[in-house]
C-alpha cells in the first residue's frame, strides 16, 4: 500500500489506520474558500447609537439604582454605605455640576436612589435621554452595580465618566476591569471639566481627566 501511494505522488496519512486508507477515494478534494461575512455597519449606523431622539440631553448626571433596592448613600465625600436610617442623601455634587454646565450643555439629573428606580426603568429612561456624556456617582461597595449603568450608556454611544472617593485614588485600577468607562474625574469634579474654568468635557478616549 505504501509503494502504491509513493508511485502516485501522494504521501500516506500516518494518522489513519491501514484499513481506512483504502476508502479515501481517488477524486480531487478542492480547497474551500474562506468565508466572507457581510458588514452591515454602514447601512445601520444611523439606526443605532448615533441616533438621538427628541428630548435627548448633552449631559446626564446620575446617581444610579442601588444593588438591592435599598437606600444607599453616595456622595463625593463619602465612601458609600447602606442608609441605616433610610435617609435620602441629597445629591448636592450633581446639582453643583449641573449649575456649572448650563447653559453650554443641556443637562438632566437622575437620582434613581431617591426615585426608588430599578434597573429596568432606568434603562428605559436612559434610552429616551441618549446622552452624549454620562457622568455617574460610584462608590466602592456598589462599584460593580454602578458600572452596569456605565455599560448601558456606552452601548448607546455616550462618553462615560465617573467620580467619587473610590475612583480618585484608584483611577487606572478601576478603569482596567471596566473598559466601558472612558474617563475618571479625580478630586472635585466641578474643578476638572467645567466651562467656568475654561475647560470642556472630554471628547477623545485617549484623554485623562
Amino acid at each position: 500500500m505504501t509503494d502504491q501511494l509513493t508511485q502516485t505522488g501522494k504521501q500516506p496519512n500516518i494518522e489513519l489506520a491501514e484499513d481506512i486508507r483504502d476508502n479515501l477515494g481517488t477524486r480531487r478534494i478542492p480547497p474551500v474558500r474562506p468565508s466572507h461575512f457581510p458588514d452591515a455597519g454602514a447601512s445601520v449606523q444611523t439606526l443605532t447609537s448615533s441616533t438621538r431622539p427628541a428630548g435627548s440631553v448633552d449631559v446626564l448626571l446620575v446617581n444610579p439604582p442601588t444593588p438591592d433596592g435599598a437606600i444607599w448613600i453616595r456622595s463625593q465625600h463619602r465612601v458609600g454605605r447602606r442608609s441605616r436610617e433610610n435617609m435620602i442623601w441629597p445629591q448636592v455634587s450633581l446639582a453643583q455640576l449641573a449649575a456649572l454646565l448650563v447653559p453650554e450643555y443641556t443637562v438632566e439629573i437622575i437620582d434613581a436612589n431617591a426615585l426608588r428606580m430599578g434597573w429596568a426603568e432606568f434603562e428605559k429612561l436612559l434610552d429616551e435621554k441618549r446622552p452624549k456624556y454620562y457622568l455617574t456617582q460610584v462608590t466602592a461597595p456598589t462599584l460593580r452595580n454602578d458600572m452596569y449603568g456605565v455599560f448601558l450608556a456606552k452601548s448607546l454611544g455616550a462618553k462615560t465618566m465617573a467620580f467619587g472617593t473610590h475612583v480618585t485614588p484608584m483611577s487606572i485600577e478601576t478603569m482596567r476591569p471596566f473598559p466601558a468607562l472612558d474617563f475618571v474625574l479625580r478630586g472635585e469634579p466641578e474643578m476638572t471639566s467645567t466651562p467656568s474654568r475654561g475647560r470642556r468635557l472630554p471628547t477623545r478616549a485617549s484623554a485623562k481627566c
